[in-house]
């Protein structure tokens, strides 16, 4: 499987948002990301399942957005943006960075250990992975979680909408901190 490219859709706040200049930042970013956790959302409030482990729905996050974001420092050019999204239904794990010309592709043909694995992971643990690009230079990688019973849902990439055009590094966060997705 491949992230879809899609514009997350619906109004979603801005809960957090995170400039992360290298590898080292990591473990700052992951703590303040879960301390951002439930942000009322019950996809992040999710108790532990067997198909996963023991990881909670925050956990999950917290692992993807770490996921994310070193793919992001990795194969694009730093500073990158993570931002946790939420409408209080559902929660995206939002990664920014200024490489569109670098889309995610997932690697079928390293053995476990080689490493390149993350959004692989990605795809596994969240509902829905995709990216997009806008025509300020900035790539999204993202990550939708949501709970059973409501289904995820993206709209097709096309020309970057002029609303997610007009904002620096936090593309999509609008003046009242509303997430406007296409």
């Amino acid at each position: 499987m491949t992230p879809v490219e899609a514009v997350p859709v619906g109004q979603l706040d801005v809960v957090g948002s995170w400039t992360v200049r290298s590898v080292d930042d990591l473990a700052e970013v992951r703590a303040e990301f879960e301390d951002r956790l439930p942000c009322d959302c019950p996809a992040a409030m999710a108790p532990s399942s067997g198909d996963l482990g023991a990881l909670s729905g925050r956990q999950r996050m917290v692992l993807v957005a770490s996921e994310l974001v070193a793919n992001a420092l990795e194969h694009a050019r730093p500073p990158v943006v993570a931002r946790l999204l939420c409408d209080g239904h559902v929660a995206v794990v939002d990664v920014v960075d200024r490489s569109p010309d670098a889309p995610p592709v997932v690697p079928h043909d390293r053995e476990p250990g080689e490493g390149g694995h993350g959004l692989r992971l990605a795809e596994t643990i969240a509902d829905r992975v995709g990216w997009y690009c806008t025509d300020r230079g900035e790539k999204h990688v993202w990550a939708r979680f949501t709970t059973s019973d409501r289904a995820p849902v993206a709209a097709p990439a096309g020309p970057a909408p002029h609303h997610l055009a007009s904002h620096g590094p936090s593309a999509g966060a609008a003046s009242d901190g509303a997430y406007r997705g296409a």
